[in-house]
């Protein structure tokens, strides 16, 4: 089975790449079957995880129908600004597929509070994928995000959505690093500031008539292109150029989002992968006018083009980070990946996207000291890693990425390098025998020569829901500030192999104190541990017209039940009252409901449990 990359606008060009099983290379001959028994992959060696608690908290700030917030690596979505304020930014979209008004979604904490929860776009036209700066010469906001519109596929280049001032204010939007008569304009921008020069990394993708073999730099196809902008003078200084180095000796073909920046001061970096390139580090000590290039993690085939591979081999799953810090250090961060190419004589390639490790490496270290830091947690302590039987169907993936992915860095006044990540999670499974996803965090207090234990940051939000994308301000005020989206689903809608995916979803903002990151509590939030009652599965299910829900209290109470479907409209509420202590069995009568998946939630005395039911 043929996985394309992503769909629609948003496809990485490069050949289409086939989803293998995690295991080993005999079983890519049982590709995409499920596997009756829960998948037990080995833990990260030598790592240890332990649950996080804090008494931190998180709010909705905003809403989008649209789940695709990224192709692998996660942009800089928020930001902690001068005086205790906060803005935050995320591809949001008032209506379904095909998000005709998708754009740039912002909202912003005046320091008492946040703006309303909304879905609508500040670009002028249809756009996606923002990323959020700050220029404090200037007192400006920045969002800059890709052009696409509907229906033709061709990218318009780049909208930079500019402000002045911190919240209130309005947006002016100009095109920029646009189509020309022989280049379409490019995509997936990533930017940083380095005093009076703001440098964008992005990639070349779309075809047009006057291109219709895609764009090829140096013998790259769809290349990584940066450029180079300057406040004082408004002058594109330089524009979709070749960073040195990035040639068709080591890179065959580029892809959208497999890239990272930052910058501090006049450091600027760059950090470049995909799932068969590279891992490769661009430095900058002079604001982005010089670089100079560094391999971390060489693949083995060098400008691998899909017929040359006879081995699996580890790779990273296009899912990079590199963060600077105050000495200009730049740490660089990835999620393995591991490939294969069993049929040489096509384009394509067989992907493993059971891997479980979070790689770091700094310019501190030789080349041949990169860590493993973090995975996928042991939550049971069983010695195994537990995945339901469907963990890896179509419908529970996110593109190519791997079960750990998707890092993302801080740092606070004293060093400390805090990571979060995204995981998918033994305690959390669906009724359909998929995993969720949380997020996770670990930290290094040594600049990154000794890691903590990985701590969940979003489990006390509930089961039944993923949390996705986080993105983390690089300022802290020693408390982590993150966004992430949340979800009622599992992996990201495609209407093909995951219809279930549709829905509104939740733009979340959290705050962690990082005293209780460094602390050993294990409950998040105040919340009290519900020792009142638990909820079994619904049955049957799925089912049509009624269905039963197993209830036992500790104690007479009374309960509410309330059902919601997958765009988060509520279909049943019901009051049982007087339930008597022990085994209980609630009947819900509900008629007639379309087929799909819904999420019931029965509450009892501030404690709420929630599940899914099939209606079928």
């Amino acid at each position: 089975m043929a996985l394309s990359l992503l769909a629609g606008a948003a496809i990485a060009q490069k050949p289409v790449i086939q989803n293998g099983p995690n295991v080993s290379r005999e079983a890519t001959k049982s590709v995409d079957r499920a596997d009756p028994s829960p998948v037990r992959i080995a833990p990260s060696a030598g790592i240890t995880y332990k649950a996080l608690g804090k008494k931190s908290f998180a709010t909705k700030i905003g809403e989008t129908q649209n789940d695709q917030q990224t192709n692998a690596t996660i942009y800089r979505h928020t930001q902690l600004l001068p005086g205790g304020k906060v803005s935050a930014t995320w591809t949001t979209s008032s209506d379904p597929s095909p998000y005709s008004t998708r754009g740039s979604g912002y909202n912003h904490f005046d320091g008492s509070s946040w703006g309303q929860a909304n879905s609508t776009r500040i670009d002028a036209e249809r756009s996606g994928f923002p990323c959020y700066v700050y220029n404090p010469t200037t007192n400006e906001e920045i969002i800059t995000s890709h052009i696409v519109k509907v229906g033709t596929g061709n990218a318009g280049g780049i909208l930079m959505n500019r402000k002045t001032g911190l919240g209130a204010g309005t947006w002016t939007s100009n095109t920029v690093l646009d189509t020309i008569a022989t280049l379409p304009g490019v995509l997936w921008n990533q930017t940083a500031i380095s005093g009076d020069y703001m440098i964008v990394i992005a990639s070349y993708t779309d075809s047009t008539p006057t291109q219709p073999n895609r764009v090829v730099m140096d013998g790259v196809r769809t290349p990584q292109v940066y450029s180079r902008y300057q406040f004082s003078t408004n002058t594109w200084l330089v524009k979709n150029q070749l960073l040195p180095g990035y040639d068709n000796s080591r890179v065959y073909a580029g892809g959208g989002d497999n890239y990272s920046i930052d910058a501090n001061g006049s450091n600027v970096a760059i950090l470049i992968g995909g799932l068969t390139d590279d891992v490769a580090l661009w430095k900058s000590t002079d604001a982005g006018a010089t670089w100079t290039k560094t391999i971390i993690d060489s693949f083995p085939v060098p400008a691998y083009d899909y017929k040359t591979l006879f081995d699996t081999t580890f790779s990273n799953d296009g899912a990079v980070h590199v963060s600077l810090d105050n000495s200009g250090t730049a740490h660089c961060f990835w999620a393995l990946a591991r490939v294969l190419d069993a049929n040489v004589d096509d384009n394509t390639v067989t992907y493993f996207p059971g891997q479980v490790n979070l790689m770091y490496w700094n310019e501190g270290m030789s080349l041949d000291s990169i860590q493993a830091i973090a995975g996928m947690p042991d939550e049971n302590n069983n010695q195994a890693l537990d995945l339901a039987a469907s963990w890896n169907d179509a419908g529970a993936r996110y593109g190519n990425h791997s079960i750990v992915t998707m890092p993302y860095a801080a740092m606070d006044e004293n060093g400390t390098i805090f990571v979060v990540y995204s995981s998918l999670t033994e305690d959390d499974i669906s009724t359909d025998s998929k995993n969720f996803r949380d997020v996770y965090c670990v930290f290094s207090k040594d600049g990154g020569k000794t890691w903590s234990e990985s701590k969940n940051l979003t489990s006390w939000l509930g089961l039944n829901v993923e949390q996705i994308f986080a993105s983390v301000s690089k300022n802290m005020d020693g408390r982590l500030h993150m966004t992430f989206l949340q979800k009622l689903s599992i992996g990201r809608y495609d209407a093909s192999t995951n219809p279930g995916a549709a829905g509104i979803h939740d733009v979340m903002y959290m705050v962690i104190d990082t005293a209780d990151i460094f602390g050993s509590i294990t409950s998040i939030g105040e919340v009290r541990t519900n020792e009142l009652f638990t909820v079994g599965q619904n049955y049957p299910n799925p089912f049509n017209g009624s269905t039963t829900i197993p209830v036992s209290f500790q104690r007479t109470t009374d309960v509410n039940v309330t059902v919601i479907d997958m765009v988060g409209k509520e279909v049943y509420n019901q009051n049982f009252e007087n339930i008597s202590s022990g085994n209980n069995n609630l009947k819900l009568e509900m008629g007639s409901l379309p087929t799909g998946i819904y999420l019931y939630t029965v509450e009892a005395d501030g404690f709420k449990v929630s599940r899914r039911m099939i209606v079928e």
